[in-house]
């Protein structure tokens, strides 16, 4: 999955530049305020974002 993130304090759009295929955290620095977001991906991302393009992603999760 790719991901488009969108600043909450400026409102910049940005493209995640890496392919996405688990749920994980991470943070990023905001291209236009520097300011710094925490992205959240969820199962259910992942699933709808499934489902909008028709694509299967690699579901290699183990829940230990």
């Amino acid at each position: 999955m790719r991901a488009v993130v969108t600043c909450e304090c400026c409102g910049h759009r940005q493209a995640i530049a890496r392919q996405i295929v688990r749920p994980e955290s991470f943070n990023l620095v905001c291209h236009s305020c520097e300011g710094v977001l925490r992205v959240e991906v969820t199962m259910d991302d992942l699933q709808a974002a499934q489902h909008a393009t028709g694509k299967k992603t690699q579901s290699t999760v183990a829940w230990v």
